[in-house]
């Protein structure tokens, strides 16, 4: 298996380390408070949000997050499950695939939750995917990093990098992360040990709250303590990351397993699980076997670049279950390599029908419109993903580009602003909002929306 082009480097993090330093820096003589992390009225979720923020967006432009956009899509829909039923969510959580093939998963402060390929490689269904999930998303609502901070003696500027920078660097080196997080946030090896197993425990009770309450089997849970443990012994794994900032035992999955007893589950929906992983494969690794489904069979046939005899399974597929997002999405996706672009409009168009709202399928339907020209139906689903994924900055460059191709300079602009403004280059967007508003040709609508865009990036 080869590792990905992309995995974290050490100049990865200390680039994060002297970004995130000098951010502190900057908000430290903006006058404002060191930031506080957890989930009470003391404590500035904004500023947490923005720690959080600064640091997704260094993994983005190292180029070490996974941005496919169903790979996304399926993520943050397994996330959302898991969040219906949280109470006080302060948070916006951010669910996201590192291009690290080691097993691994982690939280940073504002809830963006990070999963390594290498991990969903290793799990068997989406059960067990969704139990990681779900203890990430309680050590940010348990406050857990809050807590190591104070144990420390306080929350402050080095604090906050040390844990992000452990975090990272048990990446690359689990001796030296572990000696950075661990060293770093407080004195007493052993005591540190203890008091993460204390955490590790409440992450399980509240990710099993998580689990039932989005219809998934908690059995996952003790299926993955079980596989770590296991392969935890095997020479092949000595060094696996997860274990060693969740540190599995028998009592800890004796425990999970005495509380699930008498749980039962409501199952909803297809389980599209395997589709997932298999589709992670195909764009992580340089070659697959042609073993398993027909599914990955087809997937294995593209990789090699055998796209005619990989669109004969595609299409039957595709034919047997034409609501099935996967076949469909693929299948079109194959078209395209073949050229037959037409064939792949009708298919995203015939999904599109079934799944308005898809982002993964309407994505790629925008950019096949954007390549035969088409600019008019491109802007009208364009404008369609803007109102139910307001917060997605790839919605606004497709826009941005869309409006330049039918000559709408202040929408453009506009657009480009928001992108800006969603990447965190908040100087570039108020210069676009500025220019707009400046503008004699911007209308009175278009002028009030840019001047609450740029007063809230403002405050």
């Amino acid at each position: 298996m080869k590792k990905p082009a992309h995995c974290l480097k050490s100049s990865v993090i200390v680039g994060l380390i002297l970004v995130l330093g000098l951010y502190f820096q900057a908000e430290a003589h903006a006058g404002g408070e060191l930031p506080l992390l957890g989930e009470n009225s003391a404590i500035n979720i904004e500023q947490e949000k923005r720690i959080g923020h600064t640091f997704y967006r260094r993994l983005l432009a190292q180029g070490v997050v996974e941005t496919n956009p169903i790979l996304h899509s399926y993520l943050n829909e397994l996330g959302a499950r898991l969040l219906s039923n949280l109470d006080l969510r302060l948070r916006d959580y951010h669910f996201f695939i590192v291009k690290d093939l080691s097993v691994n998963a982690f939280a940073v402060p504002g809830g963006y939750i990070g999963v390594n390929v290498g991990l969903i490689l290793r799990a068997q269904n989406q059960d067990q995917l969704a139990s990681v999930l779900a203890h990430e998303i309680s050590h940010v609502r348990l406050m857990h990093g809050l807590q190591l901070m104070e144990k420390a003696g306080g929350v402050g500027n080095t604090s906050i990098i040390t844990m992000l920078a452990g975090i990272l660097l048990s990446g690359i080196s689990p001796e030296l992360g572990s000696a950075v997080l661990f060293g770093g946030v407080a004195s007493g090896e052993q005591a540190m040990i203890n008091y993460t197993r204390e955490f590790e425990y409440e992450a399980d009770r509240l990710g099993i709250e998580l689990l039932q309450g989005g219809n998934f089997d908690p059995q996952g849970m003790v299926d993955f303590f079980r596989m770590m443990e296991r392969i935890s012994g095997n020479s092949e794994f000595q060094s696996i990351e997860y274990l060693r900032t969740h540190p599995v035992n028998d009592n800890r999955i004796s425990e999970v397993e005495n509380r699930i007893r008498s749980m039962t589950v409501a199952r909803s929906g297809p389980d599209y699980f395997q589709m997932f992983r298999d589709y992670l494969f195909y764009l992580s690794l340089d070659r697959m076997d042609y073993t398993g489904s027909e599914f990955r069979k087809a997937l294995a046939k593209s990789k090699m670049g055998e796209f005619e005899q990989a669109n004969l399974s595609l299409e039957k597929l595709y034919q047997q279950d034409s609501e099935n997002v996967w076949y469909g999405y693929v299948y079109a996706e194959n078209l395209e390599n073949l050229n037959q672009l037409d064939e792949a409009r009708q298919v995203y168009r015939k999904l599109l029908e079934i799944f308005p709202d898809e982002f993964a399928l309407s994505l790629r339907f925008i950019r096949l419109l954007k390549s035969a020209g088409d600019f008019d139906s491109a802007l009208v689903i364009a404008r369609r993903l803007e109102k139910r994924f307001p917060g997605e900055k790839r919605v606004y460059k497709e826009l941005s580009e869309i409006y330049n191709k039918l000559e709408q300079p202040i929408y453009r602009m506009m657009a480009e602003a928001e992108y800006h403004r969603l990447s965190g280059n908040y100087q570039l967007a108020i210069n676009l909002y500025d220019t707009v508003i400046g503008s004699p040709q911007t209308n009175d609508a278009t002028e009030s929306r840019a001047m609450a865009k740029r007063a809230e990036i403002s405050r």
